[in-house]
């Protein structure tokens, strides 16, 4: 791995630097957290629930500046207070989707641009 100036860098070849991860400030340590093992993100405020396939940590950040951190080809924002990953969808009902035993709420507004990013047969 080639180690490269953070101020070069952007966000988005910070994460391809280190294969597809994120570091989350999580109680007193910083933890790195696959993208792809994230589920989803439930927001509380300034504190954020990142739930991942095996876990969930709390880290104290706002929606929008997590929200920007994330790669959008991956990740979506389908309501005030939830992101989802969009390859964890499981199925899409008038008003939630399903991301494993989990219902998440769907804002009006967001559903046909949801639905144009995933592949749908019509």
């Amino acid at each position: 791995m080639q180690v490269l100036k953070s101020e070069t860098l952007n966000i988005s070849d910070k994460i391809d630097q280190f294969e597809g991860s994120i570091f989350l400030n999580v109680g007193r340590q910083i933890q790195r957290v696959s993208l792809k093992s994230i589920q989803y993100i439930k927001g509380y405020g300034d504190y954020m629930k990142v739930k991942c396939d095996n876990s969930s940590h709390t880290v104290h950040i706002t929606m929008k500046n997590l929200e920007e951190t994330l790669p959008r080809t991956d990740f979506y924002r389908l309501h005030k207070s939830y992101i989802i990953r969009l390859d964890q969808i499981e199925n899409i009902t008038s008003s939630h989707v399903q991301i494993a035993d989990t219902h998440i709420p769907i804002s009006r507004n967001c559903k046909q641009e949801l639905l144009s990013l995933i592949p749908w047969v019509k």
